[in-house]
């Protein structure tokens, strides 16, 4: 099982689940971006902690049984598998992490944005900070630079016209404001897209998010 640990940051981990473990009951909880307490034994399972006992912190009712928070979830889940790779601790991404999927689960309306959101928050985190200095006089969202222009430096490395705007959109929205963003499906799907294609530039190797598409179809 793959997580992000408070004390770790991401790692890979064993999970004893047999029908005499204290853990089998517990088993519903280890669902995408489930928040869990567990109790550790390092490096029994070759380089790989074994999770002994569990528990979950939050229930997360929302994100186990709403289909659209669920999809997110699965969404998000890959995208920081493919784009955190530091196995240290860093309490400010953990924090970032543990914070969006509170949001998650707490969001009443605007759901359909919050993934969106959370890639251009991910960027941030990461260290990939998208510049806020949109205007009518520089449109494009250059990928090169992290910056809004009007004459991007290469123009296959830019967002869409559109996909910029929305972009400068969310660096001014709150979670809780999401639903104030006029996106149709088509213009999300276009901007995940070429906001994983400025994550490939700055990460420096492709990131494939196979459940974009699955996410895509749940929403229209």
């Amino acid at each position: 099982m793959q997580g992000y640990s408070n004390l770790g940051g991401r790692q890979s981990f064993v999970v004893r689940t047999g029908k005499g473990s204290k853990n089998y009951a517990a088993l519903a909880q280890l669902h995408p971006l489930g928040i869990i307490d567990a109790e550790l034994v390092a490096g029994s399972w070759g380089d790989m902690a074994t999770i002994k006992e569990y528990t979950p912190a939050y229930k997360l009712a929302e994100i186990r049984t709403n289909l659209h928070k669920s999809s997110i979830a699965i969404f998000i889940s890959e995208l920081i598998y493919r784009t955190v790779r530091e196995v240290e601790q860093n309490d400010e991404l953990f924090n970032f992490i543990k914070r969006s999927v509170l949001q998650l689960e707490t969001l009443e309306s605007g759901v359909a944005n919050f993934h969106a959101y959370f890639i251009v928050e991910l960027c941030r985190q990461i260290g990939y900070t998208p510049e806020d200095n949109y205007s009518e006089s520089d449109p494009l969202f250059d990928i090169l630079t992290a910056s809004f222009t009007n004459l991007p430096t290469l123009a296959d490395l830019s967002l869409s016209l559109r996909s910029s705007f929305i972009l400068a959109a969310i660096l001014n929205t709150k979670p809780e404001y999401l639903c104030t963003l006029k996106i149709n499906g088509n213009e999300r799907y276009v901007f995940i897209k070429d906001m994983i294609k400025f994550l490939n530039h700055h990460i420096g190797y492709p990131v494939e998010i196979r459940s974009l598409d699955v996410l895509h179809e749940v929403f229209e």
